[in-house]
């Protein structure tokens, strides 16, 4: 079954949506704007309390547009999120985003979406234990690459501004010391 969610309603059919393809086959495809719509669609999981499941190239089909649907075996269906929300897969979401985009896009999009303690909380399971093998194994080697940004990211705190395409980065005063 394949599961997508619109407009804060979760979907299933039994094949892929229409003019949805599996991620893989989208690596030129994913530029900066189709990033921030993935990005939106994987959060509207999480606003339903629904985990999309292992991370993992195969489950995943999407468009040039942005759109979403993660691939269940079976009569395996999505289940409620863990007690630790969507860190585990968000933390996946990033490993996997980079190994075809530039990490400061992944993450400078993430941050237009999910808030600072979401992002600290997959910095806790960027690392191989907590990944699925299927990324950890998949070239490039880029888990700590991405674990870095995302402390950096985390550390720079929240966004400033309006609405969430409008935010920017807070200037942080820095002290000279003589």
């Amino acid at each position: 079954m394949f599961y997508t969610i619109r407009d804060h309603t979760i979907f299933s059919q039994p094949q892929p949506p229409a003019g949805l393809r599996p991620i893989v086959t989208m690596r030129s495809e994913l530029l900066p704007p189709v990033i921030s719509r993935l990005h939106e669609n994987l959060h509207a999981w999480g606003e339903l309390g629904l985990s999309p499941g292992p991370i993992t190239p195969d489950r995943i089909w999407c468009n040039g547009e942005g759109a979403l649907a993660f691939a269940f075996e079976g009569y395996a269906a999505p289940q409620p999120l863990s007690h630790v929300d969507m860190a585990q897969e968000l933390a996946a979401w990033f490993v996997l985003l980079d190994k075809w985009m530039e990490t400061f896009v992944v993450l400078a999009r993430a941050r237009a979406v999910w808030s600072v303690q979401e992002l600290a909380g997959a910095l806790t399971f960027t690392s191989p234990p907590f990944l699925p093998p299927a990324l950890v194994y998949m070239p490039p080697d880029n888990w700590a690459r991405v674990a870095a940004a995302l402390a950096t990211a985390v550390g720079d705190g929240e966004l400033s501004g309006g609405p969430r395409a409008e935010r920017h980065w807070r200037a942080h005063a820095t002290e000279s010391r003589v």
